[in-house]
C-alpha cells in the first residue's frame, strides 16, 4: 500500500472545483464549509496526490489547471484513457448523475482501491446495484458524497437521539428546496441517517412534466419512525426530530441545533391508553453550540475513505447509504404514477430512471 494515494478526478466543474470561489455566498451555515471541492480537500490531506484529471472539453481542463496551478497533472478528454494509463488508487466521479453509473464501474474494474462518487448515486436503482455489485466484487470502496454525515451538527443530533436525549424517535420532518433527487437526496440521506430502512412510501409529485421535479413524501420506517418529506418550497434545509420526550431542530440558517426536552406532568400509567393526552412541561431549551474547528465534511470525507480502504471497512457514507437514498427519491416517483397509493421497500422495479438535475 502507497504512503501516498494516487487521485484522478473525472469531471472539472463545480463540485470538482470552482464551489470554494463561492465562500462568500455560502449561506448553508449546517452545511459544507471551505474546502468544500474535492480537489481543495485532496490538497490538503498529506495522503492524496492529483496526478490526473478528465473532462469532456480541453477549455475546461485548461480553466481547472489555471486555477489550481497544478501545472504538472496530465490532462485527459477521454476518461477511459486515463483509466487505462494513469496508476490510480482513488477516483473522483464529479460529473452528472446520468455518467456516474458508467464512470464507477469503470474505475472499479481498472483496479483502483476506492471512489468517491457525487449525489446523487445514480438514476436508477438498477444502475446503483451494479455499482455496488461491481465496488464489492473487485475490493473497492465506495463512497457517495453526502457530506452532513460528516458535519457535526448532525453526527452531535444523532448522538444525543442514541443516547436517549430526546426519548424514543417517533417522527421527523424536513424541508428542502425543489428537485426530488438533484437535492432531495440530502434529506432522504439524512432521514435514513437517523432512522434506518424505510418499508414504506407515499409521494406526490408536483410537475409530471419535468425531469427532476420537487414534490412531498411521507415515508414510513422498519421501526416504525414516520417521516414527512417538503421538497417544494423551502429555501435551504431544515429537519426537525421528534421523540418521546423531546425534540431537535435543525436550522441550516443557524450554526449548531436546538434541543428541549419535556417530562410528564402525570407520570405514565399502564391504565390509561397510549392515545390519552399527557400533559408535559419543557424542563430543558438549549441551543447546542458546535465546537470549533471542525474538520470540513468533504476533507473527512475524503479521510474517510482512505481510512476505510487502510481498515477495510465500509464508509460512512458507503455506496449502500447512496442506494436508500436514492431509493426514496425514486419511491416518490413510484408512489405518484400511482396517484399517491404506497409503495414496499425495497422497489421491485429497479429500472425506474430519474435523471436528477
Amino acid at each position: 500500500m502507497r504512503d501516498v494515494f494516487r487521485v484522478g478526478i473525472i469531471g472539472c466543474g463545480r463540485k470538482a472545483s470552482t464551489i470554494d470561489d463561492e465562500a462568500h455566498l455560502r449561506w448553508l451555515t449546517n452545511y459544507d464549509v471551505v474546502p468544500s471541492s474535492h480537489t481543495s480537500a485532496y490538497l490538503q490531506n498529506p495522503r492524496t496526490k492529483i496526478v490526473a484529471v478528465a473532462a469532456r472539453t480541453e477549455e475546461s481542463l485548461q480553466r481547472y489547471i489555471a486555477r489550481w496551478k497544478l501545472y504538472d497533472v496530465r490532462t485527459y478528454t477521454d476518461y477511459k484513457r486515463m483509466l487505462e494509463l494513469e496508476e490510480l488508487d482513488i477516483v473522483s466521479v464529479v460529473t452528472h448523475a446520468d455518467m456516474h453509473a458508467e464512470i464507477t464501474i469503470a474505475a472499479a474494474k481498472a483496479g483502483v482501491k476506492g471512489i468517491i462518487c457525487e449525489k446523487a448515486m445514480a438514476t436508477s436503482l438498477e444502475e446503483a446495484d451494479e455499482m455496488i455489485r461491481v465496488c464489492e466484487s473487485n475490493g473497492v470502496k465506495l463512497l457517495i458524497n453526502h457530506p452532513r454525515r460528516y458535519h457535526p451538527t448532525f453526527t452531535t443530533a444523532k448522538k444525543m437521539i442514541e443516547d436517549g436525549v430526546i426519548g424514543e424517535l417517533k417522527s421527523m420532518r424536513g424541508a428542502i428546496w425543489t428537485f426530488l433527487l438533484h437535492n432531495g437526496t440530502h434529506l432522504w440521506d439524512m432521514f435514513c441517517y437517523f432512522a434506518g430502512d424505510a418499508d414504506m412510501v407515499w409521494g406526490y409529485v408536483a410537475e409530471e412534466d419535468v425531469q427532476d421535479p420537487g414534490g412531498c413524501a411521507m415515508i414510513r420506517f422498519k421501526n416504525g419512525v414516520m417521516a414527512f418529506a417538503d421538497v417544494m418550497t423551502m429555501q435551504g434545509f431544515n429537519m426537525q426530530l421528534y421523540g418521546s420526550d423531546g425534540m431537535i431542530h435543525i436550522d441550516m440558517f443557524k450554526e449548531g441545533f436546538r434541543v428541549e426536552v419535556y417530562e410528564d406532568l402525570i407520570p405514565p400509567s399502564k391504565d390509561r391508553p397510549y392515545y390519552q393526552f399527557r400533559p408535559k412541561r419543557l424542563v430543558r431549551s438549549e441551543h447546542i453550540e458546535i465546537e470549533k474547528p471542525f474538520t470540513p465534511p468533504m476533507q473527512a470525507a475524503v479521510q474517510d475513505l482512505i481510512d476505510s480502504i487502510m481498515e477495510d471497512r465500509q464508509p460512512r457514507s458507503s455506496g449502500y447509504d447512496g442506494r436508500k437514498a436514492l431509493e426514496l427519491g425514486i419511491a416518490v416517483h413510484a408512489s405518484a404514477r400511482k396517484g399517491g397509493m404506497a409503495v414496499t421497500l425495497p422497489l421491485t422495479d429497479r429500472t425506474i430512471r430519474i435523471i436528477s438535475r
